[in-house]
């Protein structure tokens, strides 16, 4: 079943059914990005002739508002992104938030203090930012994720002092948290006492790292507010990604796509497999795309 998924994304791509797809909504770390974080000339002048040919090119990612906007705003045309997981959906240009999804206040700061005691790294999402706390930021480099992705997510993040307080005093709503631990093993046993509560999600990027947002609320949600917002048909979405948080729009989209490099978790679950995020596979996917 692997050989055959593969032979039809290398050879027949561009049979009718993915004629002229109106959105294709494309995962950023591992998937768009090359392994050393950022996006190739040739991707991103594929994406801008995408644009001009009427497709709705959408960077989806667990990244925030802030992070996708200085990664993507220098490709000519892209207007809306899906951020934190979908908990997002944002106008890069105006910086309108087309939906806003939050945690519960409660469990925010139980999750924040909980992951204080451990000594793992928290990273907090509300609106268009995201915010490290100065001592934890460091701890990130302790994990396997490597330096290019730690540095790059940190480039953009508002870095300051203890959020405690404004946790506490319901100051800061959160879209999602990102939490990593350097020790595998210290990250599952937490994800699977905080996947235990209904009203949370728990994906996981890698092994070393996890993100928890709203029940109800993933990639797949964004897609669905901009088909609705410019009545593109369901059968006119293709979604792309790499890993356990793309598996929801992968799912929902008409057609969903998984680069080389995905984990298995998702290839599974895609319709076809394009080549890794460093061989450009998803702008070899556009580029099919255009050929009809």
């Amino acid at each position: 079943m692997q050989n055959f998924k593969w032979q039809i994304i290398y050879f027949t791509i561009n049979e009718r059914i993915l004629f002229m797809k109106k959105i294709v909504a494309i995962d950023l770390d591992g998937t768009l990005l090359h392994s050393d974080c950022t996006i190739s000339s040739y991707s991103k002048e594929v994406i801008a002739e995408a644009v001009k040919n009427g497709i709705m090119v959408v960077p989806t990612s667990g990244r925030s508002f802030r992070s996708i906007k200085n990664q993507v705003q220098d490709i000519e045309g892209v207007k809306y992104c899906i951020c934190a997981n979908g908990t997002l959906v944002g106008n890069i240009q105006t910086e309108e938030l087309l939906h806003n999804c939050k945690i519960p206040q409660h469990l925010v700061y139980d999750i924040y203090k909980e992951v204080k005691e451990r000594h793992g790294f928290i990273e907090l999402y509300c609106d268009n930012d995201a915010y490290v706390e100065k001592d934890t930021a460091p701890i990130i480099y302790d994990t396997k994720m490597g330096k290019d992705f730690c540095d790059s997510m940190l480039s953009t993040d508002v870095i300051g002092l203890s959020y405690d307080l404004l946790l506490r005093r319901g100051t800061m709503r959160i879209n999602k948290i990102h939490v990593a631990f350097p020790d595998p093993q210290e990250l599952r046993e937490f994800a699977a006492k905080t996947a235990e509560n209904k009203n949370l999600m728990v994906t996981f990027p890698s092994e070393y790292n996890m993100e928890i947002f709203p029940s109800g609320c993933n990639k797949d949600v964004g897609i669905r507010i901009l088909a609705e917002k410019y009545n593109i048909a369901h059968e006119d979405t293709v979604a792309i990604g790499d890993s356990d948080n793309d598996v929801a729009m992968i799912e929902y989209a008409h057609i969903g796509i998984a680069v080389a490099n995905a984990m298995e978790v998702l290839k599974e679950k895609a319709d076809y497999i394009t080549k890794s995020n460093d061989e450009d596979g998803p702008a070899i996917v556009l580029k099919k795309i255009l050929e009809k």
